[in-house]
């Protein structure tokens, strides 16, 4: 890989990205009580992204190595079962 292209690799995940509390955007209506519960329990169950994975996978792709032709295959094969095929 490239020396340009590593280094962007690298910079487009920080090795540390802060978390910021979201505002939600403006909506019609407020949701009701239990609505509100329901979608933090279900953000609650979420699991948490691992950025030393993700930037893994990104630099296989920029490489060219994340493509194998078994990646392929399972891949069309899941495909084909989820379609019933």
């Amino acid at each position: 890989m490239s020396q340009d292209r590593r280094k962007l690799v690298r910079q487009s995940i920080p090795e540390e990205t802060p978390y910021r509390e979201a505002t939600p955007p403006p909506m019609g209506g407020t949701p009701d009580m239990a609505e509100t519960l329901r979608l933090l329990e279900r953000i609650s169950r979420m699991p948490d992204i691992r950025f030393e994975k993700v930037q893994q996978m990104r630099e296989l792709i920029a490489e060219g190595r994340f493509e194998t032709p078994e990646r392929v295959d399972g891949a069309v094969r899941r495909l084909m079962e989820e379609l019933g095929l």
